[in-house]
């Protein structure tokens, strides 16, 4: 992401508070909050679990309430999907059909 211009500082340690996203990111002026998540099988179904602690998804909707952009990009074996935070989801269970799909992470740096 460096390498398109895009500003990427790694903010997970063990001494930040809980529920803070991985990356803060500013891309084009905008900046943003960005949680990574890693998730084994495909993406290519009605609902997801995403294997978020608790804390995470809280910390992310309030963030996002207040008027930032965070979002989480959850890598599975067949692409990438972009889940927003205007809500949290129940038992981690997030509708495919409201994500944004990338084949892979070239694609979503276009």
């Amino acid at each position: 992401m460096r390498a398109k211009g895009i500003f990427v500082q790694r903010i997970e340690s063990g001494e930040t508070g809980k529920g803070i996203p991985d990356l803060f990111v500013i891309t084009k002026g905008t900046p943003m909050w960005i949680e990574l998540k890693r998730v084994h099988g495909a993406c290519h179904r009605d609902y997801v679990e995403i294997p978020w602690r608790p804390g995470q998804q809280a910390w992310l909707n309030d963030v996002t309430k207040r008027g930032m952009k965070c979002m989480t990009l959850a890598c599975f074996d067949d692409g990438i999907l972009m889940i927003g935070h205007d809500n949290i989801w129940n038992k981690n269970l997030v509708p495919v059909q409201v994500c944004g799909f990338y084949p892979n992470i070239r694609s979503l740096l276009v």
